[in-house]
């Protein structure tokens, strides 16, 4: 049985403005504590984010490719690769963002598949499963206090 992890999340601002939270650096940043992004928003664009940045170099990287992107409904991520400092590297992975929009709010629904079996990916797998709840709040919080 493959393994996914899906976590899903009612809020109060448009489908845009939620994809636009993932695509804008500026957003990541604020809201997700990105440090620095390499993001082309097309259909086969690159889509790198790093987290803790120093002099001494990168703690985290998550890279891959932009499959699908319709600014109203959809970001799919493929071949998107973890890379953790003190791990082993991981991936790769698909990674998808629907937004279904309704009169006064919008549920966004997080899909992350491509989970194989080991230790490193049964540790991989529960930081996920804890981790996209976690930050659906973050986002949550984020968009409602500072969107339109």
């Amino acid at each position: 049985m493959k393994r996914f992890v899906q976590s899903e999340i009612r809020i109060k601002a448009t489908a845009t403005e939620i994809l636009d939270a993932f695509l804008s650096l500026k957003h990541l940043k604020s809201w997700w504590g990105v440090d620095s992004a390499l993001i082309q928003k097309k259909d086969g664009g690159l889509y790198t984010l790093t987290w803790l940045r120093s002099k001494d170099g990168i703690k985290f990287i998550s890279t891959g490719r932009i499959k699908l992107y319709n600014w109203r409904s959809h970001l799919h991520l493929e071949d998107m690769v973890y890379i953790n400092s003190e791990r082993s590297i991981l991936g790769p992975c698909t990674l998808r963002f629907d937004v279904e929009e309704k009169p006064s709010y919008s549920v966004l629904k997080v899909v992350q598949s491509g989970f194989q079996k080991g230790k490193s990916w049964d540790w991989y797998y529960k930081a996920v499963s804890d981790g996209w709840p976690e930050a659906l709040i973050m986002l949550k919080k984020y968009l409602e206090k500072h969107s339109s």
